[in-house]
């Protein structure tokens, strides 16, 4: 498949060539976004919307109630709409706290103890409705579990995968990050329950992140490649293959969608100049980052092993360099996109 209509199929589908007409549309749509730095996964949403919301108008989502931040895939933490966080939550909960075990045991975090926080977590927001997370540490602490060296950290990561809690509302005098904690199903009025769970994330990732291979959406969703070679078995008539990567392995879009539509398209392809954000999904939530940056180009989007990721210019579908705060654009586009991501990761 050439390059440049892979690119153009897959920032289709991601809403960066034709955004959605509203914030809970685009949310929708992309079923979650990378949100472990919080100013980046309102930016990268925000990025998604043809009306350009605000960081305001992301928030009053938030406090509303339609939209939560939880961990609901690979441990990390991601934007939602409200009603998919409890599903998607249970899905991962397996691996997840997997993964965690070791930690939790180190930490000495045992099923006891995660019983008497529950009680004690439940009964806080009960009263308060909502808490931040230094306000559950004291009282967690007043009830003799210690929360210091990252104990207290991990044993909220458990109740959020115990479909306990989740990420909600923002405090009135929040500047950036803050939010506070709530209770699932206090907060949240309307659960989805897919038929089945792995069908549901392979087939809205391929949705929103297609053309993609199914090791990509291993990658993203945190299933094994079995599994989600299982899922896509039992879907098969919804999916159509579109060429394949390096790897041999298929390229997977959901038969009948804009993208794959668009690759059945002869028409002149056109990408836009886009400023994306640490972490963004066009970047992340991929297994073939080489179709998006060259190596000297990826080492500088991760120039590091700890899992930090800078932001960058895209153009042509590709990524050509990262972005500086300190120096602004000469062209109008550009200043106006670097204006706009400034506008997000500024406290008002």
């Amino acid at each position: 498949m050439e390059r440049e209509r892979l690119l153009a199929a897959r920032m289709r589908s991601q809403k960066l060539r034709e955004p959605a007409q509203s914030l809970l549309g685009a949310a929708e749509h992309m079923l979650a976004i990378q949100a472990q730095d919080f100013t980046a996964g309102r930016y990268a949403l925000a990025q998604r919307v043809a009306s350009e919301p605000n960081r305001a108008q992301v928030n009053e989502l938030f406090n509303d109630g339609q939209l939560v931040r939880s961990w609901t895939m690979r441990g990390t933490l991601h934007i939602c709409r409200a009603q998919d966080a409890k599903w998607m939550v249970q899905a991962a909960r397996e691996r997840t706290l997997k993964t965690a075990a070791t930690n939790l045991r180190a930490l000495q975090i045992d099923s006891q103890t995660i019983d008497r926080a529950s009680t004690i977590v439940t009964n806080l927001l009960i009263d308060c409705q909502r808490a931040s997370r230094a306000t559950i540490f004291a009282e967690l602490e007043s009830h003799g579990i210690p929360t210091k060296n990252q104990r207290g950290l991990h044993v909220l990561l458990v109740l959020v995968q115990n479909g306990l809690i989740c990420l909600g509302p923002i405090p009135a005098q929040a500047k950036l990050i803050a939010q506070d904690y709530v209770l699932v199903d206090r907060w949240i009025s309307d659960h989805r329950v897919p038929t089945d769970p792995m069908h549901e994330l392979l087939l809205r990732y391929l949705g929103s992140h297609a053309p993609a291979t199914l090791r990509g959406a291993a990658w993203y969703t945190g299933q094994t490649l079995t599994t989600m070679r299982k899922a896509a078995n039992e879907v098969a008539d919804q999916l159509v293959a579109v060429g394949q990567d390096e790897r041999g392995e298929d390229y997977l879009v959901v038969a009948g969608s804009a993208t794959h539509q668009e690759l059945e398209s002869s028409g002149e392809v056109e990408l836009p100049k886009r400023l994306l954000g640490p972490f963004d999904e066009y970047y992340l939530s991929t297994a073939d980052r080489h179709l998006i940056a060259d190596a000297p180009m990826q080492k500088a989007i991760m120039p590091a092993t700890n899992g930090m990721f800078n932001a960058f210019w895209i153009e042509r579908g590709r990524a050509t360099q990262v972005w500086n705060t300190n120096v602004a654009p000469t062209d109008t586009l550009g200043a106006a996109l670097h204006q706009r991501y400034l506008d997000f990761k500024t406290a008002n």
